[in-house]
């Protein structure tokens, strides 16, 4: 489902930013350092070579050979070990200088096509649910001209049957429709099928994750929460934060995926015999279905 591809491009946004800002801070500490270190050679250089000859740090500092770096410098100037440590610091920090930059424009450039990519599915999203939403609307009217039509007519009913009653008041009338009847609900010791069988009925809605509305990953999420389990925001990261398992292990709690190809488009929690509980789609609510029904099964996992 695109709700969780967005779902998915979001949390990976979230932990390039954390690379991002991490690697900064780096590039930062390195730069400073490496202006440190190089001022401090050059202050040594200019006191060994009073005679101008200054501009030779530079040179010697592009030596491609660090070996035959140091034997020159050694030879020229009988530098102290403290000068030698300084120079491997200068060579290190230049090179971590460089490997940070490079990381940084590849994070770049990867932030740049996911915000690309969540910027898409949320306008593929939208109009969807648009779309469903005034199907939805069409629908509801639809049933509710339905619904006055069958009242009339029991109305109707009714009328002519008072009417047809004469005198004779023994005459009982038919009652007692029966009520749906709901599949009964699993026996738990509590845990995260307790808590989440507290929301059934809740409506499914894009994007979320509180008694609100949920999303199928939104349900799994907020349900753990409740128990200390800290989950991501989607089906593909959910399934990768549990020790993975077999259709044939499955206990209550534990998560069953649907999808394919390494992608995890929908996510339940199981609850005992071939059940789980779970958001479906948009214009329906929490509720309890059969695993099989849920569409192409994936894998399942445990928390």
């Amino acid at each position: 489902m695109k709700v969780e591809i967005y779902n998915n491009a979001n949390y990976q946004l979230s932990m390039i930013e954390g690379n991002i800002e991490e690697n900064q801070a780096k590039l930062e500490e390195a730069t400073v350092r490496l202006g440190e270190m190089q001022s401090r050679l050059e202050t040594r250089v200019v006191k060994i070579y009073r005679n101008g000859q200054v501009n030779m740090l530079d040179v010697l500092m592009d030596t491609s050979d660090l070996s035959e770096f140091m034997t020159k410098f050694d030879m020229l100037t009988k530098v102290g070990e403290q000068d030698r440590d300084d120079l491997d610091q200068v060579k290190l920090l230049k090179q971590q200088v460089e490997e940070t930059k490079v990381q940084l424009d590849s994070d770049m450039e990867t932030q740049s096509t996911l915000v690309e990519q969540v910027t898409s599915e949320k306008a593929d999203i939208e109009s969807g649910l648009g779309q469903r939403q005034q199907m939805l609307g069409s629908i509801e009217g639809e049933i509710a001209s339905l619904q006055a039509q069958e009242a009339a007519a029991q109305q109707a009913a009714l009328d002519a049957q008072a009417a047809a009653v004469s005198s004779d008041s023994g005459g009982g009338s038919g009652g007692g429709g029966g009520g749906f009847v709901g599949p009964a609900n699993p026996s738990t010791s509590g845990g995260a099928v307790g808590i989440a069988m507290q929301y059934l009925g809740v409506p499914y809605v894009w994007g979320g994750a509180d008694p609100s509305g949920f999303d199928c990953s939104g349900l799994v999420m907020y349900v753990y929460a409740q128990m200390g389990i800290g989950l991501p925001h989607g089906a593909t990261a959910q399934y990768s934060a549990g020790t993975p398992i077999d259709y044939s292990q499955l206990e209550p709690g534990d998560l069953v995926f649907f999808g394919g190809g390494g992608y995890m488009s929908h996510v339940g929690i199981y609850i005992g015999g071939g059940s789980m509980i779970h958001a479906p789609f948009e214009g329906t609510v929490v509720q309890v279905g059969s695993v099989s029904s849920g569409g192409s099964f994936a894998g399942a996992c445990r928390l």
